[in-house]
């Protein structure tokens, strides 16, 4: 099948609402074929194409790179309409690095003014890539396996790197593992955050700021430098097999965050997925 006839399988979608992300992951392992990944590279830019060449990594992290940049790519595809109604080709998406290098979508020579802006933002691990999307909101998404293992000592590693009141939390925990597993939650939303904010990560240190779960949510508190408010969620995604975190520019009004889900293998399947849940 030709990647023109193959695009036409993109539907085009509702844009998300206010305070709404979707998440649309691909897992690696579910994309089998070669024919396919061929037709993923004809989707790239010739930056991106030379980007992957250089690549000197194995052939799972050349691979994933390919997916990473497909899923950006038609994700974003399936909420931006032409003049004409339909949807743009992801061939003829642009992006541009901000002054800190966090990628979003270049939209100086986009003729039709009526697309509200959308923002996106990309994680990924060996066996999940997820992609968030929101709509006039600043948007972070980290994604983490579950059994993740640190190389060091878990409370070594939360004084290195932790604010003090996190690491007090950490110490609290006397079970090895449920440890462990906080630790990576924390990391997750950290990460989440800071990808948000779009500075990069020497200008948001982890041990800057402390992120603190509540009843009904997790909080920032005790940032050194607060840039506005935000609103986290924590997922268990793809089968329980990973945590996902999600940070938004909060607007400033009483309106919980709403997450929308997908699977998808772009041009062969989409799922919207029930079976996640909040933690």
């Amino acid at each position: 099948m030709r990647l023109s006839e193959m695009l036409s399988s993109l539907i085009p979608l509702q844009l998300p609402s206010r305070m709404e992300t979707h998440i649309w992951y691909i897992l690696p392992n579910q994309v089998k074929t070669e024919s396919l990944l061929k037709h993923y590279s004809q989707l790239l830019s010739p930056s991106e194409k030379d980007d992957l060449l250089r690549m000197r990594s194995d052939e799972l992290r050349k691979k994933n790179a390919l997916l990473a940049r497909t899923l950006v790519r038609t994700t974003i595809a399936r909420y931006q309409t032409n003049n004409s109604n339909s949807l743009v080709d992801p061939r003829s998406l642009r992006f541009k690095n901000n002054s800190y290098g966090k990628p979003e979508l270049d939209l100086e020579n986009d003729d039709d003014t009526t697309n509200p802006k959308l923002q996106f933002n990309i994680s990924h691990t060996d066996s999940l890539i997820a992609c968030g999307v929101t709509v006039n909101a600043h948007v972070g998404i980290d994604v983490e396996d579950k059994t993740r293992k640190t190389k060091h000592d878990v409370l070594a590693l939360a004084k290195r790197f932790y604010s003090s009141q996190e690491v007090s939390f950490l110490s609290t925990i006397t079970d090895t593992e449920a440890q462990r597993k906080e630790f990576i939650k924390l990391w997750t939303l950290k990460e989440a955050y800071v990808k948000a904010l779009g500075r990069g990560f020497s200008a948001s240190p982890f041990n800057t700021f402390s992120i603190i779960q509540t009843e009904e949510s997790y909080n920032l508190c005790q940032a050194e430098e607060s840039v506005g408010e935000w609103k986290f969620k924590l997922l268990d995604l793809a089968a329980s097999s990973h945590y996902a975190a999600i940070c938004i520019e909060d607007d400033g009004v009483r309106v919980p965050m709403n997450v929308i889900v997908h699977r998808t293998i772009p041009f062969v399947e989409d799922e919207l997925i029930s079976d996640w849940r909040l933690l």
